[in-house]
């Protein structure tokens, strides 16, 4: 049942800017909406809807800290209505209105000091294809992260078609946790998908998964790449991409989607989806 209210939690982080309801996701799992809510109160002590609203705000955060949208096209893609529901949730959330959110956040970032010795670039990539596991444990308390058999565990009888593949995190609290968004870990920790970004694009339907497993289509997509040495730099190889794109990057902003971070033979790679 665990598996089941894991992929319970994913479709709702995956599907927050729909007005969907829990009878489409009880139907996605295929089991009764009241068995639904039961056990997923039970892994994640709140209900569905709840849990929705709250990734919905972080989201919300990120966005209004990262990007120029107006805050009504912010409420609609975090899946509000309307501009005046999305702020009395949001005030009621994080005990500001989105307008001056964005402001103390704006405050905050300028008198952040970018470290030296990262480079950030704006990069496209065409579609691929990641396959991957979800932790609910922050990265820092993951131990063996780049190994690649750490990171094809349970994939064994697949290393042939998953040759042509770097070991890769996706870390879809990263950024709700640089601007302090996240909140109740004790009830909801840190989130980490671990596994394999494939670099050639494959036929994954045709490949079976161990059930922990889960395969992304990743969308042909610009992002910001920063690449840096060791895992322990992340934080500051993050700050230095975010001011660069708040202050000299034009026409690019952060997309809310989740990062990634890429452990290439002689470096890591952190690659924060964008729009335009």
């Amino acid at each position: 049942m665990f598996n089941a209210m894991t992929r319970a939690e994913i479709w709702l982080q995956e599907t927050l800017e729909k007005p969907l309801s829990i009878d489409d996701l009880a139907q996605h799992l295929g089991y009764s909406a009241s068995q639904v809510r039961r056990q997923f109160r039970h892994y994640f002590h709140t209900t569905p809807s709840a849990y929705r609203e709250k990734r919905r705000l972080e989201r919300a955060a990120v966005l209004l800290a990262f990007t120029p949208r107006n805050i009504a096209q912010i409420a609609l893609h975090c899946g509000y209505q309307n501009h005046s529901s999305f702020s009395r949730a949001f005030l009621r959330h994080f005990l500001l209105s989105p307008r001056d959110y964005r402001q103390a956040m704006g405050h905050v970032m300028h008198q952040q000091i970018p470290s030296y010795g990262y480079t950030t670039r704006i990069k496209q990539t065409p579609a691929r294809q990641a396959v991957l596991m979800r932790l609910y444990k922050s990265p820092e308390h993951l131990q063996g992260l780049g190994d690649s058999t750490y990171h094809s565990h349970q994939l064994e009888s697949l290393q042939a078609r998953l040759a042509d593949s770097t070991p890769a995190v996706s870390l879809p609290d990263l950024l709700s946790e640089k601007i302090d968004a996240l909140s109740d870990q004790t009830a909801h920790p840190v989130r980490t998908d671990i596994g394999l970004y494939l670099e050639t694009l494959h036929n994954m339907k045709s490949i079976p998964l161990p059930a922990p497993y889960r395969r992304i289509n990743i969308a042909s997509r610009h992002y910001a790449s920063t690449c840096f040495e060791e895992f322990s730099q992340l934080s500051r190889a993050l700050t230095s991409m975010l001011l660069e794109l708040l202050h000299k990057q034009k026409g690019y902003y952060i997309s809310g989607e989740a990062p990634m971070v890429l452990w290439k033979p002689d470096y890591l790679e952190l690659r924060v989806p964008l729009n335009q």
